[in-house]
């Protein structure tokens, strides 16, 4: 599967509210995502469109969600992309200290027709100069609801 291409005028895939060419297009396309959350809505984005370059390129080498047989790895990013439907993101915090961060999220997802919607609390560490992915802890949240 190709990457499924990110319309830059399009509202980003991220629901940040802004336009994918000034939200998370810039970080797909090689720029270093500039704050934890700016990194974790772009991984967001780059699962939806089927990225798998630039999920793999901003998970931390060190960490435990990173699999030394890349082809193995990319093939299962492959999978969850393709067979699963973006709908939705919500972050409900956010925060860098030093060369550490954490974001709270809740992701809309949905996979044959079934909601496999969750919270994470994803932890974040900077390594020469960029954001990348560590890992996180499921959290039970509900969506959010509008009054």
């Amino acid at each position: 599967m190709s990457v499924r291409r990110l319309s830059a005028n399009a509202p980003c895939r991220c629901d940040s509210g802004r336009k994918a060419k000034g939200c998370c297009l810039p970080a797909l396309a090689g720029t270093s995502a500039l704050t934890p959350e700016a990194l974790m809505r772009s991984r967001y984005t780059a699962y939806a469109v089927g990225n798998i370059a630039y999920v793999m390129r901003t998970t931390d080498p060190a960490g435990p969600k990173a699999n030394p047989d890349a082809q193995t790895w990319a093939a299962e990013v492959r999978q969850f992309s393709e067979n699963v439907s973006f709908d939705g993101l919500e972050v409900r915090a956010a925060s860098a200290s030093g060369d550490t961060g954490e974001v709270t999220f809740f992701a809309t997802l949905a996979h044959a027709g079934t909601d496999v919607s969750f919270g994470e609390r994803s932890r974040f560490v900077r390594r020469d100069g960029q954001w990348l992915y560590v890992d996180g802890d499921r959290l039970a949240l509900p969506p959010k609801v509008n009054p």
